[in-house]
């Protein structure tokens, strides 16, 4: 995935489960890219549209894949990545809707 995706149709559903509790977490991937080195994937919190949810938060996290050739995510710890790869994220977005 190398654009940014906009399109209802591109996105990817997931599940996401934590390995420390089993918890599962259903996500739709809008956006992936590599930043200095490192792939990060934009998600939020999937859930279908009944009327009663709020809008969804994105979720930006590092990912890449584990010895068995698993997509694996990880939480950014550090304020000062984060911040950076969201206003990366932020501008590919704007572009985005320039183009379109």
């Amino acid at each position: 995935m190398n654009g940014f995706r906009n399109s209802v149709d591109d996105q990817v559903l997931a599940i996401l489960v934590d390995e420390r509790n089993g918890r599962e977490y259903y996500v739709s991937i809008i956006d992936v890219f590599t930043l200095d080195g490192r792939t990060y994937s934009v998600m939020y919190n999937y859930e279908p549209d009944d009327g009663t949810r709020s809008d969804p938060e994105i979720v930006i996290m590092r990912s890449w894949r584990d010895d068995s050739g698993e997509q694996a995510f990880s939480s950014i710890t550090s304020r000062k990545e984060l911040n950076r790869v969201f206003d990366f994220f932020f501008e590919r977005y704007t572009d985005s809707i320039i183009r379109s």
